[in-house]
């Protein structure tokens, strides 16, 4: 069976929330600053529900989530571990997660195009994962 647009976008959406949680999991171990700490638990709470939502979503189309693959994982993870072995300073941290929003937005921005039949629904998810890595970049960068 085709993936419809509805399904790809839903499944981007759900990529792409893992990597935000994953990413936001493996960094939290390396700071100290209690400030970055604490931002980072309020997006990985804002990641997982905006996961749940696109999981639900998927479950009700009667598809199944397909989620990071474990290399995929493995990359960023081994990215993470390189551009941290020297350097674990908020201002560092703080540097790679707004990147990391910034592609995360990206990533939405190209999912809103490759898919334009997807559903309003999963559109609107979409939409509000973009809103939401915006805002995130910018407070990371209030950190540099």
């Amino acid at each position: 069976m085709q993936e419809t647009d509805n399904e790809k976008m839903l499944q981007e959406i759900v990529q792409n929330t893992e990597m935000g949680k994953n990413t936001l999991d493996e960094l939290m171990g390396l700071t100290h600053d209690q400030r970055l700490k604490d931002e980072m638990l309020r997006q990985k709470r804002e990641y997982r529900r905006l996961n749940q939502q696109a999981h639900t979503a998927l479950d009700a189309i009667g598809a199944e989530a397909k989620g990071q693959s474990a290399a995929a994982r493995m990359s960023v993870s081994m990215g993470i571990r390189t551009r941290t072995m020297l350097d674990k300073s908020t201002r560092n941290l703080a540097t790679m997660l707004a990147e990391g929003s910034g592609q995360g937005v990206m990533d939405c921005k190209r999912a809103e195009t490759d898919y334009p039949q997807a559903s309003p629904g999963a559109q609107k998810l979409n939409q509000e994962l973009c809103d939401f890595q915006t805002q995130a970049e910018q407070t990371w960068r209030e950190f540099l």
